[in-house]
């Protein structure tokens, strides 16, 4: 019996490391978002971002699951998404990023107990998903679509 015990108790009390590390994270972040969503923050954004935007053919308006993808999760993203009226090609084009780039704070924190500092998970993850989003939308309009 005390041998089956001892890794249910390493493993508990290594989940409530993880799950701490991720409230003191998830807490913040979700603050954060409440915040820039009541002081209408993420219009300005939507301008601001729509010449980026644009070349991964996507509209400036969807800075907004974008960021909640990014920095939140994704079922932020999916409820906003639901509302919007894109292109099969701009949901995919949606999708692969937050796919690629999804819950930074998080998962970079995680990261990091890997050796990977946090910048360097962001950076990577950003530039990885806004170029996945370059060469798809190039492909599309290679291709058709």
């Amino acid at each position: 019996m005390s041998n089956l015990f001892i890794p249910i108790k390493t493993g508990f009390i290594k989940s409530l490391r993880v799950l701490w590390l991720l409230v003191k994270v998830m807490i913040p972040v979700t603050c954060a978002v409440q915040l820039l969503d009541h002081f209408n923050l993420f219009e300005q954004a939507a301008a601001f971002c729509s010449p980026v935007t644009s070349w991964i053919g996507l509209p400036g308006e969807t800075v907004l699951p974008l960021m909640l993808g990014f920095w939140s999760n994704f079922y932020a993203s999916l409820g906003i998404i639901g509302g919007m009226s894109l292109s099969s090609r701009q949901i995919t084009i949606l999708a692969l990023m937050l796919c690629i780039c999804h819950e930074l704070p998080i998962e970079s924190a995680i990261c990091r107990s890997t050796g990977l500092k946090i910048y360097q998970s962001i950076l990577l993850r950003l530039i990885t998903a806004f170029l996945a989003a370059f060469l798809l939308n190039a492909m599309y309009t290679i291709i058709g679509g």
